[in-house]
């Protein structure tokens, strides 16, 4: 079934019962959290404003057992974790915390009356929880990837064992020549393949993943969109003068910015040493960061009074930063389909990504924006030396970008309505008829 059926179909159902969707988010909901919390959320106000048949309740982690009433059809929970990775904090590298639990029995409760269960990961508690239930109550299952958990898993399994047996003859034994690192995201990958069988439809973040184990997938397999605010987003919001007072930014300065965790998964000290080595060079550079990470201390100390760390920034200052800064660098390796690029393209901001991160966000390479594909920070820093050379090239670059924003790229509400609700529907009419059971949710025509 395709976009146009599936749209059609609901339509065709608009008037029935609406689909009970629960969607699961195994990650803390906290201010400081990342793209894929602030995507349901931000799913979760477009559902508000919506007046589809659906009722929806958006699952995430917490300190506390929460329930957020966004309107009467809409609402964001949280629960405390059973066995959260906060417990493995000796380790020293876990990005995002969830929960290792396998099960989640709170959550279970609250599932069992739900039409669709949407997962939005394949390992852990939530989604362990989801398979039980579904299994169960013969429930639908759908999911969606927001995060290249696999890749992550070999940077940050490989850090471990580092810290663990080192470089010496047991590190090069355990991490080069038994490759455990490699494993245990090829294990990784094969438990989103086995999840993803069990699901009735599966979301990716943009056409380049649908190779690979997706084909197994065909007819079955869509696109979910991130949306972008572009009435939030926008260089209207330009203020140099505003910028460089907050941050103490001399004048004279070009601004490059990073916006995400400041900590190896996303390369930041390559940012950081292909600032250096711009400043080094002669170049009138001064870096943002505008995140946390366990990397900031060694930013701090590499680029000193050269960079600015504001930490986490709530929305409307993070579009202010954007538009007044000069380029995004965003060296990035593992990402499914990065907000950043997108709010910083339709912010009006020049973008320079890594080709397996933010190029999957760059239509054109080199016209909407640069991919970088060398792992070294010599070539990023290469790059910021010839756009600083360069204005015209600059002013190209952030047009086409804009461009494509209008072209291309949706608000949260038709995300919700074009990519998510069709399919959600389609999962529960697809359960209705195995089981041959009458409802209000089949069309009569």
């Amino acid at each position: 079934m395709d976009n146009l059926e599936l749209a059609n179909w609901s339509q065709a159902t608009s008037d029935g019962a609406p689909v009970r969707v629960a969607v699961l988010v195994d990650l803390e909901r906290t201010p400081q959290a990342g793209g894929h919390v602030k995507s349901w959320e931000r799913l979760a106000e477009a559902a508000a404003r919506s007046n589809a048949n659906f009722d929806l309740t958006v699952h995430f982690e917490g300190e506390a057992e929460t329930c957020d009433v966004l309107a009467p059809h809409v609402r964001l929970m949280t629960h405390r974790p059973v066995f959260s990775t906060r417990r493995l904090a000796m380790l020293g590298v876990i990005a995002d915390h969830t929960d290792l639990a396998p099960l989640h029995p709170r959550l279970l409760r609250t599932l069992t009356n739900v039409d669709v269960i949407h997962t939005t990961d394949a390992y852990f508690a939530y989604a362990r929880t989801a398979r039980r239930v579904a299994r169960r109550t013969g429930a639908a299952m759908t999911t969606s990837l927001h995060t290249d958990t696999p890749g992550y898993t070999e940077v940050y399994a490989e850090r471990v064992m580092r810290r663990i047996f080192g470089y010496g003859w047991a590190g090069r034994l355990v991490v080069d020549r038994a490759r455990l690192a490699e494993r245990c995201a090829e294990m990784m990958r094969g438990r989103l393949a086995r999840h993803a069988r069990e699901c009735d439809w599966v979301l990716v973040g943009s056409d380049g993943q649908m190779d690979g184990i997706w084909s197994e997938f065909a007819g079955r397999v869509g696109r979910l969109r991130r949306g972008i605010d572009s009435a939030l987003f926008s260089p209207k919001r330009r203020d140099r003068s505003k910028l460089q007072a907050r941050y103490g930014i001399p004048p004279d300065r070009f601004v490059v910015l990073a916006v995400g965790r400041i900590d190896v998964g996303k390369s930041a000290m390559v940012f950081a040493a292909a600032v250096r080595q711009a400043i080094d060079g002669g170049l009138p550079v001064h870096a943002v960061m505008a995140g946390i990470g366990q990397q900031s201390g060694a930013v701090r100390a590499l680029l000193g009074s050269h960079v600015s760390l504001p930490g986490v920034l709530a929305q409307a200052d993070l579009a202010d930063l954007y538009a007044s800064s000069d380029l995004l660098l965003f060296p990035s390796r593992y990402e499914v389909a990065p907000n950043v690029v997108l709010e910083a393209k339709a912010s009006g901001l020049p973008v320079v990504v890594a080709p397996e991160g933010g190029g999957v966000m760059v239509r054109e390479p080199g016209r909407d924006g640069i991919v970088i594909a060398a792992r070294e920070p010599a070539a990023w820093a290469d790059t910021i030396a010839a756009l600083i050379a360069d204005p015209a090239r600059r002013r190209a670059l952030a047009a086409a970008g804009l461009e494509d924003i209008a072209r291309h790229h949706a608000s949260w509400d038709a995300v919700l309505a074009e990519d998510l609700l069709p399919v959600w529907r389609s999962a529960r009419r697809r359960v209705v008829e195995a089981q041959g059971v009458c409802s209000p949710l089949v069309s009569s025509s």
